[in-house]
C-alpha cells in the first residue's frame, strides 16, 4: 500500500501518511469506507484512497436535510463516486435537537449513528490538523479534563465499527496543495460560514487570530492534544490497576487519594458507557461511597444523569433507570417473548436443564408481579422455602427483586427466571428443556459499554 512519486509533488507525502494509516489499521481485504461529505477535505481523502486501495473503498454520504443544497450535495457525490467506480450508500437522517444540545452536535450524533448502522467494519474520515487544533479550543472552552483534551484519535472502536482519521497529520495546507495537484471539485457548505456556530467562531476568529501571535499554532495544539492523549492513555492504566486491585475490597479505596478516586470512578463510568459528571459531583459520590463503606451494614445510592450508583455486596454497581414494575398479570403464550418491566422473558431450548419441555408442551402461562409471601418448592424431597430467601441467596439485588417476573400455571407458581424452578417443572437430565431468559429488549447486556469522552 505504500505510496509513490515525486518527494517534492504535494501528494506524495499525503499519500505517505494515509498509507501509513492504513498499513497499521486496516485488516488485509476488508473494504474501507469513507464518510464523504463532498466538501473539500472528504474529496481529497476519497481522491487518495481510491489510488491506494483501488476496488476496496465505499463511501456513505449522511444528507442531514438542514439546507436547501442537500439534494446538490448527494448530487456531487454520486458523480464523483461514479467516476471511481465506487459504490456510494446515501443515508437519509433526522435531525432533531434542544436548547442544551445545540444543532451541530445533534447532526454529529445522527451522522455517527448512520455510520455504526452502515455495516462497515472500518470507517475513514477526513478530520486533519486545523480540525484537532479547533476541536481542542472548543473542548477546553468548556472546561474539559484531560480525555476531551485529548481531542480525536486517530483510530478508535465505536462499537463494532473502527473509526480512522488518516489526514490528523496533515494541515490543511497540505490538503489544499493536493486538490490543486489533482484539480478536484468540491461542494462548500454554506453554513460553515455561520459563526453563531461554536466551532464556526473559533474556525474563523480565534484561530486566524492566534495564528497571527504564533503561526505554527494549529501543529502546536494538535502537539498538544497528542500530549493529552498520552497523558489519558497513563491515567486509563492506573485506573486499570486500581480497579483490579479495588475489585471484591473496595473497603481500601480510602487509601488512594482523592484525584486517584476520581480517576478510578471516572474509569468505571466510562467503561459502562455512562459520561462523568463534573468534579464536584464525582467527588460528593466517593465521599459518600467512602462513609458508607465504613459502615457495618453499608448503605448506598447515588444519582447519576443515566442511572443509579449503588454499593452490593461490597461491589459498586451501575444501574440504569428501570421502567417501573409490571404491576398487572399477563398471559403468556410462550411461543414468542413477553414484555415485562421494561425487559423481555423468552424461552431458549436447552438439554437437562430449565423447565421440563414435554411438561410444558401445550401449555399458556401466566406471568404475575410478586405480592410477598411466595413460597417454591426446588426439591422433590425439600421444603416449600420463601420466595424472599430465595431471592436473597441467588443474589439478586433488592431494587431488582420487584422487577421480576414469577411464572405461573394457574394457581401454581411454576418459575422465577434466573432463581428457581418448581420441583414439579423442572427438566429431568437428558432430557430437553427450556431455559428461562429474562434479559434487555435490545438483547445488549454487557455490563461494559465502549465509550469516547469526546469526538468530532
Amino acid at each position: 500500500m505504500a505510496a509513490s512519486g515525486n518527494p517534492t509533488d504535494p501528494v506524495a507525502p499525503l499519500a505517505a501518511r494515509v498509507a501509513a494509516c492504513l498499513d497499521a489499521a486496516l485488516p488485509e481485504a476488508v473494504p474501507l469506507w469513507v464518510g464523504f461529505s463532498g466538501g473539500r477535505d472528504s474529496v481529497v481523502l476519497l481522491d487518495l484512497v481510491c489510488a491506494l486501495l483501488p476496488g476496496r473503498v465505499r463511501a456513505i454520504h449522511v444528507r442531514h436535510g438542514l439546507s436547501p443544497n442537500a439534494d446538490a450535495w448527494a448530487d456531487f457525490c454520486a458523480a464523483f463516486c461514479r467516476a471511481r467506480a465506487v459504490p456510494l450508500t446515501v443515508e437519509e437522517v433526522e435531525v432533531s435537537h434542544d436548547a442544551k444540545e445545540g444543532l451541530e452536535a445533534a447532526a454529529r450524533k445522527a451522522r455517527y449513528q448512520a455510520f455504526l448502522g452502515s455495516g462497515a467494519a472500518v470507517l475513514a474520515l477526513a478530520h486533519h490538523q486545523r480540525d484537532q487544533a479547533e476541536t481542542l479550543l472548543f473542548h477546553l472552552c468548556r472546561g474539559t479534563g484531560v480525555a476531551g483534551a485529548a481531542a480525536m484519535p486517530e483510530a478508535r472502536r465505536m462499537g463494532n465499527l473502527t473509526l480512522l482519521r488518516p489526514l490528523l497529520s496533515s494541515s490543511a495546507a497540505d490538503l489544499a496543495a493536493y486538490a490543486r495537484a489533482r484539480s478536484l471539485s468540491w461542494v462548500e457548505d454554506e453554513s460553515n460560514a455561520e459563526e453563531r456556530h461554536t466551532r464556526n467562531f473559533l474556525r474563523r476568529r480565534i484561530l486566524p487570530e492566534l495564528a497571527a501571535r504564533f503561526p505554527a499554532i494549529e501543529t502546536t495544539l494538535a502537539r498538544a492534544a497528542g500530549h493529552f492523549a498520552d497523558a489519558q492513555t497513563l491515567l486509563q492504566e492506573r485506573a486499570a490497576e486500581d480497579d483490579a486491585a479495588l475489585a471484591g475490597r473496595l473497603s481500601s479505596l480510602r487509601s488512594l487519594s482523592l484525584p486517584r478516586q476520581a480517576n478510578w470512578l471516572r474509569y468505571r463510568l466510562h467503561r459502562h458507557g455512562w459520561r462523568a459528571p463534573e468534579t464536584a459531583t464525582l467527588n460528593e459520590a466517593l465521599r459518600q461511597l467512602a462513609h458508607a463503606i465504613d459502615q457495618a451494614n453499608p448503605r448506598f445510592e447515588f444519582g447519576l444523569a443515566e442511572g443509579r450508583l449503588r454499593l452490593w455486596q461490597g461491589r459498586l454497581r451501575m444501574t440504569p433507570h428501570p421502567a417501573p414494575p409490571q404491576t398487572t398479570e399477563c398471559f403468556w403464550n410462550t411461543r414468542a417473548p413477553c414484555s415485562w418491566s421494561g425487559r423481555r422473558l423468552r424461552l431458549e431450548p436447552c438439554r437437562g436443564a430449565g423447565l421440563d419441555a414435554a411438561l410444558l408442551s401445550g401449555k399458556a402461562l401466566i406471568l404475575r408481579p410478586r405480592q410477598g409471601g411466595e413460597r417454591l418448592q426446588t426439591r422433590p424431597d425439600g421444603p416449600r422455602r420463601t420466595l424472599k430467601n430465595l431471592l436473597r441467596e441467588a443474589g439478586i439485588p433488592p431494587w431488582e427483586r420487584p422487577r421480576l417476573p414469577l411464572v405461573y400455571h394457574g394457581p401454581t407458581l411454576v418459575a422465577c427466571p434466573g432463581v428457581a424452578i418448581a420441583a414439579d417443572w423442572q427438566c429431568p437430565p437428558d432430557q430437553d428443556g427450556w431455559q428461562l431468559c429474562w434479559e434487555d429488549e435490545d438483547q445488549n447486556e454487557s455490563e461494559e459499554a465502549p465509550h469516547s469522552p469526546s469526538d468530532s
